[in-house]
């Protein structure tokens, strides 16, 4: 876990501020680090001791002349999150080393927790980016990507929810990147970039908030805004991805558009795309029934009375039967912008 380059961060950290020569040694007791460069590779048995006990460990001159590649001074562990990974050696006198040496220690550790952790954080920004795009690249879930979902701070669960965001100027690009990353700071949710200018988020929640906060953002950073449509399944990300990117096609920076702002749009566009095969779906449930009841309705347009009455039917049972399809399918048959989209469904049903 201690490597040459971290033990060369803190060697390089803490010389200036000590007239005292620091040594950074692994787990095995080689010296990574020195400011006396010869030592370096060298075995220090001092910091064995160190590394057997867990307890620093003082050497005057005649303890440390019984010690191979040892000189009078401190040896002190380094731990992180309670482990230790190495020890932090100070060459002089021991007695003199006592008032220094657990800030040295402290300030090791500090060094040694930001380092590891902005390494960890990298290295889960670079997984959530490639689960991200492989997803939508329709890659199979198989055992690796599995193992890759699992490493995540979250649990990847559905329904899914794709939001792309791109910056329509390149002015306070960095400013854009921290306060967005503030905003999604231990959200349940992947995030990153595609290009220089397209940012995505894949929601793994139902969060309305979070649309708000974007909005906000949008009056201090000029910036459109698509929202796909949401998806139960990973396997279904790669069209909730590309209905998010025609939402974006049709967004600007005065306000948030949403896939169903313009799906009628790609529906209409090809009848044989997915889209279109996703529009058919929102009535795929309806029993024949309630489809005849449904084309009735629409037929008598929208009109209680008619529509019983053609149908030969209660006025109770026809609002029973519109309040199945309003459960079954999500949309109110009653209303009319409702009514609109599943007039469309029925037209694609038939083709």
């Amino acid at each position: 876990m201690l490597s040459i380059k971290l033990a060369e961060q803190i060697v390089l950290q803490t010389k200036e501020k000590l007239h005292h020569n620091i040594n950074v040694i692994s787990m095995e007791g080689v010296i990574l680090a020195s400011k006396d460069e010869e030592r370096i590779d060298a075995i220090h048995e001092g910091a064995l001791q160190v590394i057997e006990t867990g307890e620093a460990v003082y050497l005057d001159d005649n303890a440390a002349k019984q010690l191979q590649n040892s000189k009078a001074g401190v040896n002190l562990p380094i731990r992180f999150h309670d482990q230790m990974i190495g020890v932090i050696g100070i060459t002089g006198d021991p007695e003199q080393l006592r008032e220094i040496g657990d800030l040295v220690q402290l300030t090791t550790e500090m060094i040694v927790h930001q380092v590891l952790r902005e390494n960890e954080s990298e290295w889960q920004r670079k997984n959530s980016e490639f689960i991200f795009k492989a997803l939508i690249a329709q890659a199979p879930l198989d055992a690796s990507m599995q193992t890759r979902i699992e490493k995540l701070p979250f649990l990847l669960k559905g329904p899914y929810e794709i939001v792309l965001i791109r910056l329509l100027t390149e002015e306070k690009q960095h400013q854009f990147s921290l306060q967005l990353e503030n905003i999604l700071y231990r959200r349940a949710m992947l995030f990153g970039q595609t290009d220089m200018e397209e940012y995505y988020i894949c929601m793994c929640e139902q969060d309305d908030t979070l649309l708000r906060q974007l909005q906000q953002l949008q009056q201090k950073f000029a910036m459109a805004i698509g929202v796909g449509p949401t998806v139960p399944t990973l396997n279904e990300l790669p069209f909730a991805y590309n209905g998010a990117k025609k939402a974006l096609a049709h967004s600007d920076e005065r306000g948030i558009k949403h896939f169903q702002d313009i799906e009628i749009y790609t529906v209409l566009k090809d009848e044989t795309s997915q889209e279109a095969h996703q529009y058919r779906q929102k009535i795929a449930m309806l029993s024949p029934k309630l489809l005849d009841t449904l084309r009735a309705f629409l037929a008598c347009n929208l009109q209680l009375n008619a529509c019983a009455e053609a149908l030969d039917i209660h006025r109770h049972t026809l609002k029973y039967r519109l309040n199945q399809v309003h459960t079954q399918t999500g949309y109110d048959p009653t209303q009319f912008s409702d009514a609109f989209t599943l007039q469309i469904a029925l037209l694609f049903a038939r083709r």
